[in-house]
């Protein structure tokens, strides 16, 4: 009875293991990455080459610009 009990004791210990800890991994590594973008992260202005903060970023057609004048420069 004791072997059965310390059985599945390690079973659930398995499962927890295999699905809890792998999920908890991934979410992590996500937080990680989802916090270098957030940061101050500098990009450069396609049009001026000037280094602006990702965050004040306006984005264009997949291009980075500092300011609404430079987002319009080029269509």
């Amino acid at each position: 009875m004791l072997l059965k009990i310390a059985l599945f004791c390690a079973v659930i210990v398995l499962i927890y293991i295999f699905f809890f800890k792998n999920a908890r991994k991934e979410t992590i590594q996500k937080n990680r990455d989802a916090k270098k973008l957030e940061g101050e992260t500098m990009v450069e202005c396609h049009a001026c080459s000037t280094f602006i903060s990702h965050k004040d970023a306006i984005i264009k057609d997949g291009v980075f610009y500092c300011s609404k004048e430079c987002a319009r420069l080029t269509s």
